[in-house]
């Protein structure tokens, strides 16, 4: 069960397509990657010769998406040096456990979810000062020993929020069964944070909601 859940979960972000080109305006970036399969609000990861980068996407088309950049990273500074994009990793399985009193087997699994409402938070990431002492000022990193080091700065930055989930089955359980579970759980809260019902972050000022 353990090996095929794994196996499905990795390839739900395994899948690279080639970036043609990355336009600007503003902070808004406009990547071009033709049948992406990205859909709006979906996480994604951006590499190439440049540092791995991952956001979240806002409108998508069949051929291109565009996602808003923080305002501490220059748009220019995206036209160039990424030329493939993947789906960001949704579900992580962690350690399960076989319960032998009750005939069982308990998942352990990470949500990873995306917004586009993010909220940020406040600490350093990880860098390594001229003495070769790295620090890491209060900053969170991932459950999953595996996370890049893009992956845990999007929990940072709050375009990827990480949540534990559980799944207790009886063992004679499927594993078509076990994953159409898991995935189903995950496209149901996901959906809240596309409809905005999980974002944090924001501040009434007696005309509109805005984003701190």
């Amino acid at each position: 069960m353990k090996t095929i859940l794994l196996s499905l979960i990795f390839s739900l972000g395994a899948f690279a397509t080639t970036v043609t080109s990355i336009t600007c305006s503003g902070q808004t970036a406009t990547v071009n990657a033709t049948t992406h399969g990205l859909v709006a609000s979906q996480g994604f990861s951006l590499s190439g010769t440049a540092p791995t980068f991952n956001s979240t996407t806002s409108s998508v088309t069949a051929n291109a998406f565009t996602f808003v950049l923080p305002a501490v990273n220059s748009c220019s500074g995206f036209t160039t040096g990424y030329t493939s994009v993947v789906p960001a990793k949704q579900i992580i399985e962690l350690a399960s456990q076989l319960n032998p009193l009750n005939a069982t087997v308990t998942m352990n699994y990470l949500h990873w979810f995306t917004t586009s409402s993010p909220n940020p938070l406040s600490c350093t990431l990880p860098v390594t000062g001229a003495t070769g002492v790295i620090t890491n000022i209060g900053c969170p990193q991932s459950v999953w020993s595996g996370a890049s080091a893009a992956e845990n700065a999007a929990i940072v930055a709050g375009t990827t929020v990480e949540s534990y989930g559980q799944l207790k089955v009886p063992a004679a359980t499927s594993l078509s069964a076990v994953a159409s579970q898991v995935v189903a759980q995950y496209n149901t809260m996901q959906a809240a944070f596309v409809n905005s019902l999980l974002s944090g972050g924001y501040y009434w000022n007696g005309v509109a909601w805005a984003n701190h």
